[in-house]
């Protein structure tokens, strides 16, 4: 079982964010992106049972489809957007417009905190999208499904054991449409990573 969560572990979790913020995205990207690429080491290791475990029965899927989608695919998630950040962090422009100017693109997060939805059916997709924000150097208010409880507090475990700080990655499980009210009128609120249908 767990806590069904109120209107104030919403507000929390968007304080923890805010808290957080300068802190994570001051890390620099090596920093960030290596706590991730542990992430993916522990799914791959220690973790990849218990990760199959939760999704066979959070989601009722087998064995089979368990390793597919918790496993191989988050494991996959993780490591690609370890590469794809990089190369993205790497762009530059290729010309100066004067010998004395030398143009360069700085990446930095949002102004203000993120909010991931999490849907019921793919464990990979619900760390892949807090984690995504979450490397790029944004906090995030993470709504998963309620439907998938315990497979998403596994992967919070891999992120904790993994070193995100606290407050980068806030998982709360709160009424839906209460905590959209609440997220989408904040002031700091700067962007959504989700997935799903009506």
């Amino acid at each position: 079982s767990f806590q069904y969560g109120t209107s104030d572990n919403g507000q929390q979790a968007i304080k923890a964010d805010i808290d957080a913020k300068e802190a994570w995205e001051s890390m620099g990207l090596s920093n960030r992106l290596a706590i991730f690429m542990k992430a993916a080491d522990l799914a791959a290791g220690p973790y990849r049972a218990k990760l199959n475990a939760s999704t066979m029965i959070a989601q009722s899927k087998t064995v089979y489809q368990a390793e597919i989608d918790a496993a191989c695919e988050l494991i996959d998630f993780l490591r690609f957007n370890v590469q794809y950040a990089t190369e993205i962090y790497q762009e530059q422009p290729y010309t100066h417009s004067h010998s004395t100017i030398w143009n360069k693109v700085d990446y930095r997060p949002l102004e203000g905190f993120t909010f991931a939805i999490t849907p019921f059916n793919f464990t990979a997709i619900a760390g892949n999208l807090n984690a995504s924000m979450a490397m790029m150097g944004n906090t995030v208010v993470w709504k998963p499904s309620l439907s998938q409880v315990y497979s998403a507090k596994v992967v919070m475990d891999i992120f904790d054991e993994a070193g995100v700080p606290p407050g980068v990655i806030n998982m709360i499980f709160t009424d839906p449409q209460e905590t959209a009210d609440i997220v989408f009128a904040h002031r700091d609120f700067a962007g959504l990573h989700y997935t799903g249908s009506v």
